[in-house]
């Protein structure tokens, strides 16, 4: 049997790099059967089918779904295993030859298992002391090359013996055992327990900075691209700046993945430290709230497809949810609701993007529209016996900095053309909206929207670093909340004069009737966000034609 010296000096490595090109190829494979099940299969049929056996089957085909979406995690996961102990394998091989190539130039031999020997010496006198201190001379030197041998194999056997160990991890029972229900769990630690075996790190992303994150991005080659997604979901679909159907992708992944280690794996402690029961069952709550929701529009017509960019399953909740893909958007809008929003929400708030998108749409000259519901901070809650943290700046300001990173990173993941960007808030979430244009180095969006507001934080629309001819505010005349808050804590009431920017026409009642159909405030906001001159009223501060009054809330 060849020596292990003999066998890494002559080592072929093409067999394992075809190995990692199948196993990625599966993974590429499975990825895409997967969304193709979801628009095609599991999204219609929910619209569809109805009923016990509709569940029923249901429940039997997002199984499947799951176990494809696993199958494309460990093949992924199989192939960077491999892939890397071919890469420490091939540097020892290279070392080991480097060394015995080193060791022949300086006149040693080299056997074929690894033995080395000096013919230079063998024939000098052993007593005459010149020849002593030539012989120890060599003698070092030979120990040394043997030295740089036994460490190439010593590599060779740790990285053969790490890849071993780490595909010990992915077992592939999901395959196998019909009754594995808890897979997805199961598969993430897996393949989190075979990275940390081959020295496989997490990727360094560019932190808190969208525009350096997708010159990261746009570096790696496709298949770093593909393995990131498949085996870092959250923290690829966490970063913004990133392509949105990457971060989509990776999002529903890890949504998936933490829904199933809820539902089936139970080890609370080690899942989710920290965390009590209560509010695991809390997090339980939320993921089947945005799941569903998500599911819901898988077979959605296009432009009207949902992308997760964002999501965290603790406390109330949080879900950044696209309409239509930003990164290739003519206008793309970023609604940030108010006080109370929570996961439960969710449903509202995308049906408030829907309309805005459809009427943002009927008012672009065709022009592509993306709108996206920005759920990505902790909205206060409002008691009317404890106004508490709805009185106060306190969620505005800890918000802003993550808005205005979300919006630069809509921009840095854009394609051609930038993207006309509207921010537009209700309620409170104008209050974020405000706090963060006069933050930092400002918003960077084309126009602001503020509907509904207590207080924008800034006394001018001058303040916001932003054009004030961009800056609309409008307010229903009965709307309750705004007309008895605003002008207190959260700043000036930007719809009085003074103020600067445009008050837009409302004809809409109370404080969420801002999206109605048909209305005039919808129209008015999906001009806005289409880079139309919604309909004109008096700008704040000038004069009105004799005889015409203020009319309140205008």
């Amino acid at each position: 049997m060849a020596s292990d010296f003999s066998r890494l000096m002559k080592q072929d490595f093409s067999d394992l790099e075809a190995a990692v090109k199948i196993w990625r190829g599966l993974s590429t494979t499975t990825d895409s059967l997967t969304d193709r099940h979801r628009r095609q299969v599991t999204g219609p049929l929910h619209q569809s089918w109805k009923g016990d056996d509709a569940d029923a089957a249901l429940f039997y085909l997002e199984d499947v779904e799951s176990r494809i979406a696993v199958v494309e995690t460990e093949a992924m996961a199989i192939a960077e295993v491999l892939d890397t102990t071919r890469f420490w394998m091939e540097q020892a091989q290279t070392d080991l030859r480097n060394a015995v190539r080193r060791a022949e130039q300086d006149g040693f031999d080299v056997d074929e298992d690894g033995w080395v020997s000096d013919r230079t010496t063998s024939d000098l006198p052993r007593q005459d002391p010149d020849a002593q201190q030539l012989i120890a001379e060599r003698n070092r030197l030979l120990t040394e090359h043997r030295a740089a041998m036994d460490d190439a194999l010593t590599a060779a056997h740790k990285a053969s013996n790490d890849g071993a160990r780490a595909l010990g991890e992915l077992n592939g029972d999901i395959l196998t055992d019909p009754l594995s229900h808890d897979a997805a769990a199961e598969s993430a630690q897996d393949v989190k327990n075979a990275m940390k075996a081959v020295g496989v790190q997490a990727p360094q992303i560019p932190s808190d900075d969208p525009k350096a994150a997708a010159e990261w991005w746009k570096a790696l080659s496709p298949e770093e691209r593909q393995a990131y997604t498949t085996l870092y979901p959250k923290q690829i679909g966490a970063t913004d700046g990133l392509p949105t159907d990457v971060r989509d992708d990776a999002n529903r992944t890890a949504l998936d993945q933490e829904l199933n280690a809820i539902q089936e794996g139970g080890n609370w402690d080690e899942r989710f430290p920290g965390d009590d029961l209560e509010t695991v069952n809390k997090r339980l709550d939320n993921l089947l709230i945005l799941n569903d929701r998500l599911e819901a529009s898988d077979s959605a017509p296009k432009g009207k497809e949902l992308y997760l960019l964002g999501y965290d399953s603790k406390d109330d909740g949080r879900a950044i949810i696209a309409m239509g893909n930003p990164d290739t958007a003519a206008h793309t809008g970023i609604l940030v609701p108010g006080t109370n929003t929570e996961m439960s929400g969710v449903d509202g708030q995308l049906t408030r993007i829907d309309r805005l998108q459809s009427s943002a749409a009927k008012q672009s000259d065709g022009e592509s529209v993306a709108m996206i519901t920005w759920i990505g901070y902790d909205a206060p809650e409002f008691k009317p016996t404890d106004p508490g943290s709805v009185a106060t700046r306190d969620r505005a300001e800890d918000a802003a900095p993550d808005l205005r990173q979300f919006v630069a990173g809509t921009q840095a993941a854009h394609d051609g053309t930038p993207s006309h960007t509207t921010v537009l808030g209700h309620s409170y979430g104008t209050t974020v909206v405000g706090a963060a244009a006069e933050g930092g180095d400002g918003l960077g969006a084309d126009d602001v929207v503020a509907v509904g507001s207590p207080g924008m934080t800034v006394d001018h629309a001058s303040d916001l670093q932003m054009d004030p001819e961009h800056v609309w505010i409008g307010t229903a005349d009965d709307d309750a909340v705004a007309n008895n808050t605003s002008d207190y804590t959260l700043g000036r009431d930007p719809m009085l004069g003074g103020f600067g920017g445009n008050n837009i026409k409302i004809d809409t009642h109370g404080h969420s009737g801002y999206w109605d159909k048909e209305s005039l405030s919808l129209a008015n906001q999906g001009a806005i966000i289409a880079g139309k001159t919604p309909a004109e009223v008096p700008k704040q501060g000038s004069e009105l034609p004799p005889g015409v009054d203020i009319v309140p809330g205008l």
